[in-house]
């Protein structure tokens, strides 16, 4: 009687341990501060609780934000306190300029490793790249899941230039060789950002090549444009899909662009975008 025991435990533990858990992941460029003036009645100041409204209201296991300036990311840090965050300015690697910060959920990740890296020939230290504009940055984690039995997966979240076409083509061959350097093969992977480039454009080939459009390629999925400034674009057009998940060894399940209110008519000049995957 003992041994069926001991043998029936075994199999519920193993079908336990074989269940895919399901993680959802989204990017959000959250508009920077410092345009008050210029976005008037769209400013951070009257659109910042309602981005608290959409992340309670979506939860998201994990979420990059780009244009966060540190004003943002710590109304973000006091206002969430369920998520742990990571991320600096690209200005100075500390607090100046704007942060590509990655949040996640506390009570299912531990963070193993974190950091920046620059997009540009010397991507270790502050730097520009190429014919970009501004300096452009790479934040990353390597978390492990609680709910996965303590699998390890990595995140990364970034933002491409919106001038330099070199910087942007160039942007794509460092993230993916910082990836196969970093990465294990098995390890699931998740990219997010503002690209700065619709879906169908070459500069993103490097990195298809090595990762699957969550948009693209998830049953449930839309269509949607990513940028609307501030409801001037139709949302039907399909020339401004420049937000995208991107994932490896996972499997996508759900899409979504995030055209709520949440208590304002627009919380960004970018909907939020979120994919729902398993691994």
């Amino acid at each position: 009687m003992r041994k069926i025991f001991v043998f029936l435990l075994t199999i519920i533990l193993l079908g336990a341990c074989s269940q895919k858990q399901t993680v959802s992941v989204m990017s959000f460029n959250i508009r920077l501060s410092p345009n008050d003036e210029f976005d008037a009645e769209n400013s951070w100041l009257y659109r910042k609780s309602a981005v608290v409204n959409m992340i309670n209201e979506v939860r998201p296991d994990l979420f990059g934000i780009q244009e966060g300036l540190y004003d943002q990311v710590n109304y973000l840090d006091d206002n969430l306190p369920q998520y742990g965050r990571y991320g600096v300015g690209r200005d100075d690697g500390q607090e100046r300029g704007e942060a590509n910060a990655i949040f996640y959920r506390k009570e299912r990740f531990d963070v193993v490793e974190c950091g920046t890296f620059w997009l540009s020939a010397t991507p270790d230290s502050v730097s520009r790249g190429w014919d970009g504009a501004c300096n452009r940055v790479v934040t990353w984690a390597k978390l492990k899941d609680r709910l996965a039995n303590g699998k390890e997966i990595y995140f990364f979240n970034t933002h491409f230039d919106h001038i330099g076409s070199i910087a942007r083509a160039e942007s794509g061959k460092l993230i993916v060789s910082k990836m196969q350097e970093m990465v294990r093969p098995e390890d699931p992977v998740f990219l997010t950002g503002d690209f700065n480039a619709n879906y169908d454009n070459e500069i993103l080939n490097p990195i298809r090549d090595y990762m699957k459009m969550a948009r693209e390629t998830a049953p449930v999925s839309d269509t949607l444009n990513t940028f609307n400034n501030w409801g001037k674009i139709e949302p039907n057009t399909g020339r401004n899909i420049i937000d995208h998940v991107f994932i490896k060894n996972a499997t996508p399940l759900k899409y979504e662009t995030l055209t709520g209110q949440y208590g304002v008519a627009y919380i960004s000049d970018h909907y939020p975008i979120m994919a729902v995957m398993s691994y």
